[in-house]
């Protein structure tokens, strides 16, 4: 086989081209070869995240996003009631990234993407006299009548089916468009089966109301996205 392709590579570009197209014609026959022929969509496993006190760990991953501006600020607010992890030997479970005690790590990653304006990633304590906690954005229960609500609600299967061949990348479009908070989207990315994390995504925006679940329609609608999904033209193609 070396000798081969010792020879196949020393015929030049056309006979390399040529000898792969055979590979790609016949690659059911050897059992490794879909492995060099078809991507790895997936990509890597999201790093394990700990965090006590107050503390907040950044890993989002935005890629191949297009807009006018980036802001991505990260707020914390301690109170009275702010737990203090302590540093005791056993109490820390092992994690890639493990904030404590009022801290901050940032690892987010923007890679192939544009923005016209100003990207701000700035990171603000503040103290607080209420009794601090996890705290999520306030919603309104959706309207069930609402005709993006039951667009969603509708199509939640197809969705899911669709969006789970790369869960990732439906959550860097919709943390870019801030549908989702950034612990929303932290809670998201942990989650180990992509079928379980496009399923809850959808449902935070179900809940979310009539506003978010509109704004996840129209990036569903962009075009952009049909390239790493094709089942979605076909989906959204009668939509309103």
């Amino acid at each position: 086989m070396r000798a081969l392709m010792k020879i196949i590579t020393e015929k030049g570009e056309g006979a390399s081209q040529t000898f792969l197209s055979i590979l790609k014609q016949h690659q059911a026959r050897y059992q490794q070869l879909p492995q060099l022929f078809t991507p790895n969509t997936q990509g890597a496993p999201p790093p394990t995240v700990f965090t006590a006190g107050n503390s907040v760990v950044s890993t989002r991953e935005i890629t191949n996003i297009k807009g006018k501006s980036l802001n991505k600020r990260i707020e914390i607010v301690s109170g009275p009631g702010s737990s203090q992890s302590g540093n005791v030997a056993g109490q820390v479970p092992q994690a890639d990234f493990t904030a404590l005690d009022n801290s901050v790590i940032c690892a987010d990653t923007i890679c192939n993407s544009t923005f016209d304006g100003d990207v701000d990633l700035s990171v603000t304590l503040k103290s607080s006299h209420v009794r601090s906690g996890t705290v999520e954005e306030t919603v309104t229960p959706p309207s069930s009548q609402d005709p993006a609500v039951k667009t969603l609600r509708k199509h939640k299967v197809e969705l899911i089916d669709c969006l789970r061949a790369d869960h990732s990348f439906i959550l860097q479009h919709v943390d870019a468009k801030d549908i989702v908070t950034g612990s929303q989207y932290q809670n998201l990315m942990s989650i180990p089966t992509p079928g379980e994390t496009v399923t809850k995504l959808i449902d935070q925006i179900i809940n979310k109301g009539p506003k978010s679940c509109s704004q996840f329609i129209a990036i569903l609608k962009d075009p952009e996205l049909h390239g790493t999904y094709p089942q979605l033209k076909e989906i959204t193609e009668h939509w309103c």
